[in-house]
């Protein structure tokens, strides 16, 4: 397994044996949470569970991602820059994202006696043909598709035939609810059935997504302190997201399973500007200024910060002791990172790009690496990027011709505000070099 980190005299988490031992595994992804869209980065904003999560466990402070949806599942699942697989996983799709048979996170799990189980947003491959039970999940409950609507269940009606979406066990059914309230509910039934047994239990949430309807006025009640109506929306739509999580902790006390599980939470791309609205099954109200990665700079689909850099964090109170990593991650590692966490020694069957993480999260080891980052989106590649140790570098395609590259110190300016490439031109030539070579393993 590629490990970049070496630490000398510490007590590292022993090999698990028996199947008391086995921590469960709980993976929660938001969906389009920005920086500022959560309570312990802006405290405006009402998300007393995920707060305290972070707060008790390990805050990932630079956990980077993919700048949207579908690219940043794929490297989540597979350990690997999407687009290694295909071109087209640069950006948000509804067709197939790798074939049936290749090696993902639920296939190791179940190599370790795990049951399998994934509520919520599926989007690789938004057909029952290339549905989560072809690619080791042993249960299956919420869309094939992308966003839908809270309460109608549906993709965008234009895109047939991926509309009809919700399913469970890839049977196709119609239920009434807001989907934060259905997938919670699923995932505390989950647990209680499996509470006997170790499980991953994959939850990408739907929200915080457009469309954004919130009619139980609690959430609003929760919010009246946002004056803007669309920012309060948001800000709604996170508290109900919060409160499903809550619940969802509460089941794993309740089972009495709490203490030896691993609840790991990120989202899956930074904040989206602006909605036009009347996309999605209506109700789809226009949004803007609802969602924000302040003070990080740019969106979600931008290789700047804002675009990757997301809350994270992840908490066993078993093991870790609550701090902040600030040793730079990215969405690719959590496969070798798990892989060593169960002490998986099946690692050669996966052509993972990520690095081993488990150590450093367990530790308070903050690893002085520099390691490289590869950023792309867009199936014609419109952004693209790299960061290598505190440097990175940034362009932008706009009617098929690429601007100049842009050079920043994250270290000295994080939120990208001053250009160096004039100035440091040694090394963004080091930088551009190095993101070629990146470019050369991607399927063009």
């Amino acid at each position: 397994m590629k490990n970049l980190i070496c630490i000398c005299g510490f007590a590292i988490f022993s090999t698990i044996g028996s199947a008391q031992q086995k921590p469960n595994i709980v993976f929660i992804v938001a969906d389009d949470m920005g920086w500022a869209d959560i309570g312990y980065h802006n405290s405006e904003i009402r998300s007393p569970n995920l707060d305290k999560l972070a707060k008790t466990g390990v805050e990932l402070d630079y956990h980077y991602v993919q700048p949207q949806c579908t690219p940043t599942r794929v490297a989540l699942m597979t350990g690997q820059y999407p687009t290694r697989i295909s071109a087209k996983n640069a950006q948000a799709h509804n067709e197939e994202t790798y074939p049936i048979g290749t090696q993902i996170m639920p296939h190791m799990f179940k190599d370790m006696g795990y049951t399998t189980a994934i509520m919520g947003k599926w989007h690789m491959g938004c057909l029952e043909q290339w549905g989560p039970k072809h690619h080791g999940f042993d249960y299956s409950y919420g869309s094939y598709a992308g966003a839908v609507g809270m309460y109608d269940h549906r993709y965008t009606l234009t895109k047939k035939p991926y509309s009809i979406t919700w399913h469970r066990n890839h049977e196709l059914v119609e239920e009434e609810g807001h989907v934060t309230d259905l997938v919670r509910k699923e995932a505390v039934e989950y647990i209680h059935k499996n509470k006997d047994k170790p499980f991953f239990l994959y939850l990408p949430f739907h929200a915080v997504h457009v469309p954004l309807v919130e009619k139980d006025p609690k959430w609003n009640e929760m919010n009246k302190h946002i004056q803007w109506d669309d920012r309060r929306l948001m800000a709604s739509a996170v508290s109900h997201l919060d409160d499903a999580v809550g619940q969802v902790v509460q089941a794993l006390d309740d089972a009495g399973i709490r203490e030896n599980t691993v609840i790991i939470f990120t989202s899956d791309n930074g904040a989206w500007r602006i909605h036009k609205g009347d996309i999605y099954p209506a109700p789809d109200p226009a949004l803007s200024r609802f969602s924000f990665n302040h003070p990080m700079r740019g969106w979600k689909i931008d290789i700047y910060e804002g675009g990757m850099r997301v809350p994270a964090f992840v908490n066993w109170p078993a093991k870790l002791k609550p701090y902040k990593l600030k040793t730079p991650m990215h969405v690719i590692d959590w496969m070798p990172t798990l892989a060593d966490l169960l002490d998986y020694k099946g690692e050669d069957k996966y052509n993972w790009e990520g690095v081993d993480m488990w150590k450093s999260i367990e530790s308070q080891y903050e690893v002085d690496d520099k390691r490289e980052f590869y950023f792309v989106w867009g199936e014609n590649r419109t952004w693209e990027g790299l960061r290598y140790g505190d440097w990175k570098i940034v362009r932008k395609k706009n009617n098929g011709v690429y601007s100049k590259w842009e050079l920043f110190n994250l270290e000295n300016d994080p939120y990208e505000a001053q250009n160096l490439a004039s100035s440091e031109s040694l090394k963004l030539n080091d930088l551009v070099l190095r993101f070629d070579k990146q470019k050369q393993n991607d399927k063009l």
